[in-house]
């Protein structure tokens, strides 16, 4: 079971990073929204370091919603989600690997490269490591809601705008909690009760998002 499941981790790793360019784009696109702000607003600016919160986490969740398509595309083209049907696996299991391989390549080389942007930000660096946790949390939840909409959007045409559509909603608590918990930091705070939720919605989605996803791909194999 265990050899099964690292074969399966290290394959999802080379699907969603078939390149260089995979990483790339992904840091690429994250750094391209966020140093727009500091440089239309300027680095020292009262309003810039106001909107910071927001600005990290919007950024974040677009980066997220333009990697969606890499959850599903290749297994269907390929016929692999067949051969993930009728494995010893259960669907649960495999829709976690998944998710998590999702957050390996877009989410945590954001947390990566978030020291480096809140230079740009002015942000204070006493509390970064609670800004990174909570972004931790917050990617994680955005990836286990992500592969529940592109598993209920499989087989649909034009699937990418509805896909968004259906996941855009379900991630405002969790823009909420993460801003919440970035504007406690930004004033010196420790964050507890947000972050408690943040947890609490990510153990929600964790126990959720496997039971949708795996009855979403069994309707469309069947």
């Amino acid at each position: 079971m265990k050899n099964i499941m690292s074969s399966m981790f290290y394959r999802e790793l080379k699907v969603q990073n078939k390149s260089l360019k995979d990483p790339l784009f992904v840091i690429g696109v994250y750094l391209s929204l966020l140093l727009v702000f500091p440089i239309s607003l300027g680095p020292s600016s009262n309003l810039l370091k106001s909107f910071s919160p927001a600005i990290i986490w919007t950024c974040s969740l677009i980066t997220f919603l333009t990697a969606i398509e890499k959850f599903f595309i290749y297994d269907i083209s390929e016929g692999y989600l067949e051969q993930l049907f009728l494995s010893s696996l259960p669907l649960s299991v495999i829709v976690l690997i998944k998710a998590l391989c999702h957050w390996i390549s877009v989410g945590l080389p954001l947390i990566i490269l978030f020291p480096l942007i809140s230079i740009f930000l002015n942000l204070p660096l006493n509390l970064l490591w609670l800004i990174c946790f909570s972004l931790f949390l917050g990617t994680l939840s955005f990836s286990l809601i992500g592969i529940m909409g592109a598993a209920l959007v499989i087989g649909a045409k034009k699937s990418n705008v509805i896909v968004i559509l259906i996941i855009i909603p379900l991630t405002i608590p969790i823009l909420i909690f993460g801003i919440s918990s970035t504007l406690f930091c930004l004033e010196g705070l420790i964050p507890y009760s947000t972050l408690y939720l943040q947890c609490m919605s990510l153990s929600f989605l964790l126990a959720i998002s496997p039971i949708v996803t795996s009855s979403a791909i069994k309707i469309y194999l069947e």
